[in-house]
């Protein structure tokens, strides 16, 4: 079991944080596992990865699936993102992607998260949700002169693995952007875009549940055993027996893991806050007008995005307890960020405040395969923050592999192999560790 590292409200699974997309998005009624059951692949985690697997078993493979959220649908970092359809989903840059790998395995990997970008609207288009998909492309903006050149360098390298992006000057991007002492140009990746984070997950709930697979909310895995070949997974209300199990609870890790898998994922928090709706006047301050969705390029990333009802989304990782007590003191630091970017903007009302984990692995790339010791369960694990992309595709991957489906480079390049390393078993040090990379990141920032 991986211990929790922060306030217990960010593992509370009975309240619904009170986010701008719950606020705005129906969600599929779905209640806990009332009994027993048999089944032949069980999924704990009701999140992209899992929601995506058990949608892919049925339809596309026929194989009977359940997926176990130990809160509502929705309720974990699924629902609680930027809606940023970005790529790639990894902490490396594009250069050292090329030079950890071999050059085809680094391609394959790329493919693949632009493969998962685009699936991510094959997906609704196919079974018929909305994802109140917005913007063109993502923007990545420098934050001083020299990331400028940095963006020049992963432009060049992302261009080599056959992402379509161009660098912009500060000029530029003051067009199409916006203008601001905070930022000297961008890389513009023309493919992604923003979407409703909590539309798709909902609508992948839909869809799986629509193809056969059932689906249960506030039903923790609370023991996990084997037994004559079945895995068994204890519920509060019910027990599910299985031949196969997908582990894909990824940022949320407190339950009980197969102990290959303790202590390889380091969850990060991520706060956003969204305001009231904007008048012209104030969005002419802002000088904001794309709905594209953007980034900076500082270690401590601050995320931004125009949403279609003319409200600003912005989001930052800095927060290591997440006590909902500080929320005011969290809006504060936002709110300055804010102020970084647009000086001119003024007062901004704030109607939606809210905050959840991300999933980080020292290995600083999404791993996924089976357990060492137990072929019968596979996992994914990392998604940095930038998992609208990727966990629906590796759903999907994990759907494949169980199903024995011929897996093609991009499924099995060796960037997605090997376990990343373990981190410290204390969950103090754990928080500590971050604690530190976080001064350590401020004071690059501060410096670039």
């Amino acid at each position: 079991m991986s211990q929790a590292i922060f306030h217990p409200s960010l593992y509370d699974r009975n309240t619904y944080h009170p986010s701008y997309w719950a606020a705005h998005t129906d969600l599929p009624s779905v209640g806990p596992l009332p009994g027993d059951t048999e089944v032949e692949v069980a999924i704990i985690g009701g999140g992209y990865t899992g929601l995506s697997c058990a949608l892919h078993l049925q339809r596309d493979h026929g194989i009977a699936s359940l997926v176990l959220e130990a809160g509502a649908i929705g309720w974990g970092a699924s629902g609680r993102n930027a809606g940023f359809n970005t790529l790639p989903a990894c902490k490396l840059s594009a250069l050292e992607v090329f030079q950890r790998w071999p050059e085809s395995e680094a391609r394959a990997f790329f493919a693949s998260q632009r493969e998962g970008q685009a699936l991510v609207y094959e997906l609704a288009e196919q079974e018929g949700f909305d994802l109140h998909a917005c913007g063109a492309g993502i923007y990545q903006v420098a934050h001083s002169r020299g990331a400028l050149a940095d963006l020049e360098e992963e432009g060049h390298w992302l261009r080599k693995a056959g992402i379509p992006c161009e660098r912009l000057s500060r000029e530029a991007f003051a067009e199409v952007g916006h203008a601001g002492p905070d930022q000297f140009g961008a890389l513009y990746m023309h493919e992604g875009g923003g979407i409703n984070p909590l539309a798709l997950t909902a609508g992948l709930a839909q869809a799986a549940r629509r193809h056969g697979a059932q689906l249960y909310s506030h039903s923790p895995m609370q023991h996990w055993h084997k037994q004559a070949g079945w895995h068994v997974l204890h519920t509060p209300h019910g027990r599910v027996r299985a031949r196969q199990v997908v582990l894909a609870t990824n940022g949320y890790r407190d339950s009980q893991e197969p102990p290959s898998l303790a202590q390889r994922v380091l969850p990060a928090i991520s706060n956003i806050l969204v305001s009231a709706p904007l008048s012209e006047a104030q969005w002419q301050a802002i000088g904001l007008s794309t709905l594209s969705p953007m980034s900076d390029t500082r270690m401590l990333v601050t995320y931004y995005r125009r949403l279609p009802d003319n409200r600003l989304l912005l989001g930052a990782r800095s927060d290591t307890w997440g006590d909902p007590r500080l929320d005011a003191r969290l809006q504060q630091l936002l709110l300055h960020l804010l102020a970084k970017k647009f000086p001119e903007a003024g007062a901004i009302p704030i109607d939606y405040f809210w905050r959840g984990l991300v999933s980080l692995t020292r290995k600083r790339v999404p791993s996924w395969g089976r357990v060492p010791d137990d072929p019968s369960v596979l996992f994914n694990l990392g998604c940095f923050g930038s998992g609208v992309n990727s966990m629906p595709w590796l759903g999907r991957t994990l759907a494949r592999a169980l199903a024995g489906y011929p897996l093609n480079a991009r499924e099995d390049c060796a960037v997605y192999r090997e376990l990343p390393g373990r981190l410290p078993r204390s969950p103090w040090l754990q928080r500590s560790g971050l604690q530190l990379a976080y001064l350590h990141y401020g004071l690059q920032d501060r410096l670039a």
